[in-house]
C-alpha cells in the first residue's frame, strides 16, 4: 500500500539486524537490452507515489540534515527511466562509473561508500545547493537520506528491544522436553513436526544479533535431537559484534530455530541451519544502508528463508531495490513484520510498513489466541498475507531463560519457521510454491481479509498439502 499521507518524517526501525562483509556477488547481470529501451518500465514515482523523490530541495533537505548531511544516491543512464528494475540492472560500468564521477565532481559532495554491485553510492553533503546539483545531474535516479530520525522515539520499545520478562503462559513439552505454547498446537505445529523438522533449510535472520550468553545459540546450537545443522553468527561492518545488546535478535532466534535439547524452548524448525546478520544495535532510526547490506549478506550467506522484524514507515529506495535483486534473482522467500507499535501512538495500526508493504515479502501480523482478531497497536491492512498468534516463549538473554515475545514480530518468526518445515519437507518446489502453499492452507483462502489476509497458518496442512 502507498504512505501518501504520511510524511518521511516518521522511522519506526522495530527490529535490526547484521550482516558481514562479503564479495558483492549476486545473481543478475546487466541486461543490455533494458539497457536500449527502457519503455515498460514504470518510473519510481509510478511505483511508489509519496517517496523521498517528490520532495523539493528545501523540504529534502531538512531529512538529509537530520541525517547528519549523509545520502544515498541511485545511478542510472542519462535519458533512462531508472537504475534497477525487478532486479535488473540497468545502468552499463561506464555510465554508472561516469554518473560517480559526475556527483563526486559537484562542490560540497564528499564520497562515503560506493556499491560496487547495485548502481549507488553513499555521499556526504555540505549544503542545500549540493543536494539540489546532484538532483540535476542526469546519472542522477534518486536521493535520499540513509536515516530518517524519527518523532516518536518512546514507541521504539514496544516489540522492540528488551530482554523480556519470564514466560508465566502454558507450557507444553517436545520429547525432548523442550517448552512450547499451545498456541503452537493452535496453528498444528506439532503435527507438522511428526513430517519435518526443517532439515536441510537456511533461514536467515536480519535483526540485533544473538546474545553471547545465550548457550542455545553458541553451545547447544548442534545438539539433542538438532544435530547436522549449521550456525553463522555475522554482522555488518558498522556493528562492534555479531552479539546481541539489544534483546529483540535473541527472541526472534529462540522462536524461529532453537535446539530441541531439553534446556530451554521448541524451535519451529529445530534442525534448520541459522544465519544471524546483525545490522543495529537498537530499535529505531536503523541506517538504511546498513539494512540493504544486511539483505545481501544474508543472501550471500545461502539464507532461502529470510525473517526481517525491522520496520520504516518510509520507503526506503536503496533497501527496496536490495530485497528486488535477491527475490528475483535466487530462491529466497521474505517474511517482514506488518508493524507493531502503540494504540495511543497516532501511527494507523491500519498501515503495512516497509519492507513488510513489498510485493516481493510475505507481510505478516498477529492475532490473538483463541478467538483471532488483530488486537490494537498490531499493525493490519491489505498488504497483510499471513497471520499467526502473538505471545510465545522463547529465549532470552542466558541460557535458562524463557522469555515472552509478542507483536507482529513473534508472529513472523514463527512464519519464517513454519515456512522452513514446508520447504524441507517439499525440496523440489520453487519459493513461489512455498508461498501459495502457505496461503492455500492459510484460515481464509480462497478468501483475503482485509485485515489478516489469508488468515492464520497451519503448518501441518501447509507440510502435508491439505
Amino acid at each position: 500500500m502507498h504512505f501518501r499521507r504520511f510524511s518521511p518524517a516518521v522511522l519506526a526501525l522495530a527490529a535490526l539486524a547484521a550482516c558481514s562483509d562479503g564479495n558483492p556477488a549476486g545473481p543478475a547481470d546487466l541486461d543490455p537490452s533494458l539497457v536500449q529501451s527502457q519503455g515498460d518500465i514504470p518510473t519510481r514515482q509510478q511505483q511508489r507515489p509519496g517517496t523521498f523523490i517528490e520532495k523539493s530541495d528545501a523540504e529534502l533537505w531538512s531529512f538529509v540534515q537530520a541525517s547528519d548531511g549523509v545520502v544515498a544516491v541511485g545511478l542510472k543512464a542519462p535519458g533512462g527511466v531508472r537504475g534497477t528494475w525487478r532486479g535488473k540492472i540497468l545502468v552499463d560500468r561506464n555510465q554508472k562509473a561516469q554518473g560517480r564521477a559526475a556527483v563526486l565532481a559537484q562542490r560540497g559532495v564528499q564520497l562515503v561508500s560506493a556499491d560496487e554491485l547495485l548502481p549507488r553510492l553513499q555521499v556526504r553533503l555540505a549544503d542545500q545547493a549540493a543536494l539540489a546539483a546532484i538532483r540535476k545531474l542526469p546519472f542522477v535516479d534518486y536521493v535520499e537520506p540513509v536515516i530518517v530520525q524519527q518523532e516518536l522515539p518512546q514507541f521504539a520499545g514496544i516489540g522492540g528491544c528488551g530482554w523480556g520478562s519470564a514466560w508465566t503462559g502454558d507450557r507444553q513439552y517436545t520429547s525432548t522436553g523442550d517448552v512450547y505454547s499451545q498456541k503452537f498446537t493452535g496453528m498444528n505445529i506439532p503435527a507438522a513436526w511428526g513430517l519435518s523438522s526443517g532439515s536441510g533449510i537456511k533461514i536467515g535472520l536480519i535483526d540485533s544479533g544473538i546474545s553471547s550468553g545465550q548457550g542455545q545459540f553458541t553451545s547447544t546450537f548442534a545438539s539433542g535431537s538438532s544435530t547436522g545443522r549449521t550456525l553463522s553468527l555475522l554482522r555488518i561492518s558498522s556493528q562492534p559484534s555479531a552479539y546481541d545488546d539489544c534483546g529483540h535478535g535473541t527472541k526472534m532466534a529462540g522462536i524461529i530455530a532453537a535446539p530441541w535439547d531439553g534446556q530451554s524452548v521448541a524451535g519451529i524448525a529445530y534442525r534448520a541451519s541459522l544465519v544471524s546478520v546483525r545490522h543495529a544495535s537498537g530499535v529505531a532510526a536503523v541506517n538504511a544502508g546498513d539494512a540493504a547490506s544486511s539483505v545481501r549478506t544474508a543472501n550471500q550467506n545461502g539464507a532461502q528463508v529470510i525473517v526481517m522484524a525491522w520496520e520504516s514507515l518510509n520507503w526506503m529506495w536503496q533497501v527496496s531495490d536490495e530485497i528486488e535483486y535477491w527475490h528475483y534473482g535466487r530462491q529466497v522467500l521474505f517474511f517482514g513484520a506488518a508493524g507493531t507499535s502503540g494504540c495511543w501512538d497516532g501511527i494507523l495500526d491500519s498501515n503495512v510498513i516497509f519492507p513488510a508493504d513489498m510485493p516481493e515479502v510475505v507481510a505478516v501480523t498477529g492475532v490473538t489466541y483463541p478467538s483471532g482478531g488483530v488486537p490494537c497497536g498490531i499493525h493490519h491492512g491489505s498488504d497483510v498475507e499471513l497471520t499467526s498468534y502473538l505471545d510465545v516463549p522463547s529465549t532470552g538473554r542466558y541460557t535458562a531463560d524463557v522469555v515472552g515475545m509478542g507483536g507482529s514480530s513473534n508472529a513472523t518468526a514463527v512464519a519464517g519457521g513454519i515456512a522452513a518445515l514446508v520447504w524441507s519437507r517439499n525440496p523440489t518446489m520453487t519459493r513461489d510454491q512455498v508461498r501459495a502453499r502457505l496461503q492455500q492452507t492459510a484460515q481464509y483462502y480462497p478468501s483475503r481479509n482485509s485485515r489478516e489476509g489469508y488468515g492464520l497458518m497451519n503448518a501441518l496442512k501447509a507440510v502435508r498439502g491439505y
